[in-house]
């Protein structure tokens, strides 16, 4: 750009010159062009100013000048003729190499083009053949799969038909033996349900012995004006019982709970009554706790009990009650099981405990002490409860839990101003609806009795 500049000024100069008739300032400024055009390698901006200086010369009568400017001008002029014809046939190859790369381009382009139309050709044969014979090797392999396989499967159907002749032989030798011992297991069945037949029986009569020594209910009406008995074996024969005679003017009043439960705790309790009958009916001991007392020693003495280790370790709980009908002065004596009994106090229902000692009648652990006797002042209306451990140790409930002793209270002193008798029923409902379909764990003997 800064040469095109330099020879539009330049030009203008020396034409501006020649017009002007100036040939002094054509001089210098056709000099000065000259010069910079020789630096910069111009040859028109040199041609043009070698022209202007010839003129120049010329017109001046510098002949000689004239002729060394007209030289360069005419060298500059072929210079440039033959750049012109150079450059000429220079655009001519140019033109010509570029239509002939062209024409190889286009030439190359067709033959990638071919090729590639040959290749893609030859790729989908060559898939084809590649999926051809992957299809027949497809076919062949499950062909010889399917062959194999079912030489297989004949194999093992032969095998297995094999063992299921095997297993069908065992299962006919096992089918002798178990009918063989089917009906030997049937001969044991019908022995052992003679002998169930004849154990229930001697249960049932043992049951029927121990109720006819248990207090008839008409009896026990007659000591006790209110009262009832919840009275549940477990078993057919049960290792709870009560116990109630009057001695002059005493009524002795008995909830016990025997080791165990069913015969052996029936075979207790039957000794137990036979030792309450002995020490109160016969000897006529009517101190509560010394009744409890002599019970241990008569116990312990029966069942040898010495503190063996290999010794029975059978015993009884005990709730023991002796009333004085002239005084209503109540003695109470307890073997783990004890007494709660409802009064008045201050207008309002009170359940009071009292507390058994905490040994049974029998071996016991622990050191042998006399048992505690307790008296209670006893008022119309008052209400005691003597039972066994059964009823709070009934499991029930959504949680298949004890009923405990805290339930147990609360109970009674919701009921305890019921009769006697729709008490002992509401009792029974609730232990119903607290066991479900879960099965009784213990012999169970709750005794009420309102003064």
């Amino acid at each position: 750009m800064a040469n095109l500049e330099i020879r539009v000024a330049d030009s203008s100069n020396q034409t501006e010159a020649r017009r002007m008739g100036c040939y002094e300032n054509a001089f210098q400024l056709a000099g000065r062009s000259y010069t910079l055009a020789r630096e910069m390698d111009m040859l028109p901006i040199i041609n043009d100013a070698a022209h202007v200086l010839m003129i120049a010369y010329n017109k001046l009568g510098d002949y000689r000048n004239g002729m060394k400017w007209a030289m360069i001008f005419i060298d500059t002029q072929d210079s440039m003729y033959r750049e012109d014809k150079i450059r000429a046939i220079q655009d001519m190859n140019t033109k010509y190499e570029t239509e002939k790369k062209q024409q190889q381009i286009e030439l190359q382009e067709s033959q990638i083009i071919a090729r590639d139309a040959k290749i893609k050709q030859q790729k989908t044969f060559k898939n084809s053949l590649l999926g051809g014979l992957g299809a027949i090797a497809i076919i062949v392999f499950l062909t010889s799969y399917a062959y194999v396989q079912k030489r297989r499967d004949n194999k093992r159907i032969r095998e297995k038909n094999t063992q299921i002749s095997e297993a069908n032989e065992e299962l006919k030798q096992l089918n002798e033996e178990i009918t063989v011992q089917k009906e030997e297991i049937e001969t044991q069945r019908d022995h052992l349900f003679n002998q169930n037949e004849a154990i229930t029986a001697s249960i049932n009569y043992a049951q029927r012995i121990q109720s006819a020594i248990l207090p008839p209910e008409t009896y026990i009406n007659e000591l006790l004006d209110e009262v009832f008995i919840l009275f549940k074996p477990r078993d057919i024969v049960s290792g709870d019982f009560y116990w109630i005679k009057q001695l002059n003017q005493y009524v002795i009043v008995v909830a016990a709970d025997c080791t165990g439960h069913g015969v052996p705790g029936a075979f207790m309790s039957m000794l137990g009554m036979s030792f309450l009958t002995e020490i109160v009916q016969r000897r006529e001991i009517t101190q509560a706790n010394q009744v409890l007392n002599e019970m241990r020693h008569q116990i312990k003495h029966s069942l040898r009990q010495h503190g063996h280790p290999d010794e029975t370790k059978d015993g009884i709980d005990m709730a023991l009650c002796v009333i004085d009908e002239k005084t209503r002065m109540m003695q109470y004596a307890g073997a783990n099981n004890p007494l709660y009994i409802i009064k008045e106090s201050n207008g309002e229902p009170e359940l009071n405990e009292i507390k058994a000692d905490r040994m049974p009648l029998g071996y016991y652990s622990g050191k042998d002490k006399p048992f505690t006797n307790h008296e209670i002042n006893l008022e119309i209306g008052d209400t005691f409860y003597l039972f066994s451990d059964g009823f709070v140790d009934q499991k029930g409930g959504d949680e298949n839990k004890k009923y405990l002793s805290k339930n147990f209270k609360r109970l009674l002193l919701e009921i305890h101003e019921q009769p006697m008798y729709d008490q002992q029923k509401i009792l029974e409902k609730k232990l119903a609806d607290w066991m479900g379909t879960i099965p009784q764990v213990d012999d169970i003997l709750v005794i009420g009795v309102r003064v």
